[in-house]
């Protein structure tokens, strides 16, 4: 099968969230028929699309119909089990291919990964019970993290601050290995994004995360600024990844770097994210044009900085306080999911604004912390868990 998918042809989609509408926008812009795969009822989604196959991931009659239906199918999350994809390849191209997608799914198999590229992640060991926990928590330290060896939609972890909490993870190990990691103690988190596709490699500005209490993401600032060998080491680490991986396609790396400027690789994340979306306005060239170019086989597109911005994310609690904005404010920028499945829960996400205007990023927050919409947090819910959104 050819490497590249021409317009006229139908490119689809599975594993898709709020980031999906942008991603079909960019392919019908393109030329391309847009099939889309999902499990669940998606309103904005469907009405965008060609044709929509609503199933089961288990559902083989479905999945054969879809892929029958494709020239070329892309996962847009890494939420969808390898074994879906490599089920789909059998009727049409999957230009991200799967090795990636295998090893960033297993946590254990994503820092064996790390480790052998030489990159500098948290302590961990593998446990499977109670009694692991506790034999292993003296050599991890405290405080540590527990999480399932596999990663999926609406998985936990959980936060082990001292030994009394370690008979609660009773009714949170099931069966199964688990990883306890050390807890990085940091004082800034940082996301770079790339894109990926024949050798190549073009790298999206660097990108500060600002998340509460509750690891709920408030905003995403670039380009942020960090010492040049920094930047360096990170341009190593994302390059060393691309030439491993196997993975064609845009995805990210996530960073904590400590008090002592001690630089750890938390994860990796595949596809289109919410983090990425801040390139919207901060460069040349989106996430979603360069996942289209890489996935058809065109030439990625060069990345070049425009300006400053900062990404405010936009909850549902703060629907009311967020319209006085809207009509005052000439240099933010908003998209809103008006039919969002978690409108319900206020912690949901509403949207996304970005400010721009001004080169200082502090001269940006100053004008977002005027403005008191985000000074107001809902009441800690109590959870532990760190996976941060995305």
């Amino acid at each position: 099968m050819s490497n590249t998918i021409f317009p006229g042809s139908t490119l689809g989609i599975i594993g898709i969230n709020r980031n999906g509408v942008a991603m079909i926008a960019a392919a019908k812009k393109a030329g391309f028929n847009v099939g889309v795969y999902v499990d669940r009822s998606q309103p904005d989604i469907t009405k965008m699309a060609d044709f929509t196959i609503d199933g089961a991931y288990n559902d083989k009659q479905k999945l054969t119909e879809f892929g029958e239906a494709c020239d070329a199918i892309i996962y847009q999350t890494p939420n969808i089990d390898s074994t879906v994809i490599r089920f789909l390849g059998q009727y049409a191209a999957i230009p991200q291919g799967i090795n990636g997608l295998e090893i960033v799914q297993d946590r254990l198999m994503e820092r064996a990964f790390l480790d052998q590229i030489n990159i500098n992640i948290a302590p961990y060991v593998t446990v499977i019970g109670l009694d692991d926990v506790y034999q292993s928590i003296d050599s991890i330290g405290y405080p540590a993290l527990l999480k399932p060896i596999q990663r999926g939609i609406g998985e936990q972890s959980m936060m082990i601050k001292r030994q009394s909490d370690i008979t609660r993870a009773a009714d949170f190990i099931d069966t199964g290995t688990y990883l306890l990691e050390s807890w990085i103690d940091h004082t800034a988190e940082y996301t770079l994004t790339a894109a990926c596709a024949n050798g190549e490699v073009e790298i999206f500005p660097l990108a500060q995360l600002e998340y509460n209490e509750d690891r709920q993401l408030i905003s995403v600032a670039s380009p942020a600024e960090v010492a040049d060998d920094m930047l360096q080491e990170m341009h190593r680490i994302i390059k060393s990844v691309a030439d491993s991986l196997q993975y064609t396609g845009v995805f990210s790396v996530n960073f904590y770097v400590t008090s002592t400027g001690t630089l750890y690789v938390k994860n990796i994340e595949l596809g289109l994210t919410s983090i990425a979306n801040v390139y919207d306005n901060t460069t040349n060239v989106d996430q979603y044009e360069q996942q289209l170019r890489a996935s058809v086989g065109m030439p990625l597109h060069v990345i070049r900085q425009l300006q400053t911005t900062l990404l405010m994310i936009i909850r549902n609690y703060q629907s009311v306080a967020i319209r006085r904005q809207w009509l005052l404010k000439n240099n933010w920028k908003f998209r809103f999911f008006n039919s969002d499945t978690d409108t319900a829960d206020p912690a949901g996400i509403l949207g996304f604004v970005w400010v721009t205007g001004d080169t200082d990023l502090d001269a940006l927050r100053n004008q977002v912390d005027d403005t008191e919409v985000w000074n107001k947090t809902l009441p800690n819910s109590g959870s532990d868990n760190e996976e941060q959104e995305k």
